[in-house]
């Protein structure tokens, strides 16, 4: 009975510190993933901003048509359109029946 119990104490034993390792070894892998991912970001971040820094600077990208007015006109139109629709809201932040 005696050996019973200290073989299974010892393969508790033994199983806990095989998970032990795999955690260690998984944060550790974690941990270099995430420095990975950061560097690869701080190359990321650096390649975009040079590259609109070289659109601003040269004055825009080659072979876009400027806004025509007109479709300016009624885009600000419509967006005054629907600003003014917005519906009203009470301080409880039910909603109030339009009166007009």
């Amino acid at each position: 009975m005696v050996w019973g119990m200290e073989l299974e104490i010892m393969l508790i034993l033994t199983v806990l510190a095989v998970q032990g390792v795999n955690l260690a070894f998984m944060a550790f892998l974690a941990s270099r993933g995430i420095g990975l991912l950061l560097e690869l970001f701080a190359e990321l971040d650096e390649k975009l901003a040079g590259a609109i820094q070289k659109v601003i600077q040269e004055g825009g990208i080659e072979g876009i048509e400027p806004v025509n007015p007109l479709q300016a006109a009624i885009a600000q139109m419509l967006i005054g359109k629907m600003n003014e629709n917005n519906p009203q809201r009470a301080p409880t932040g039910q909603f109030l029946p339009n009166v007009e």
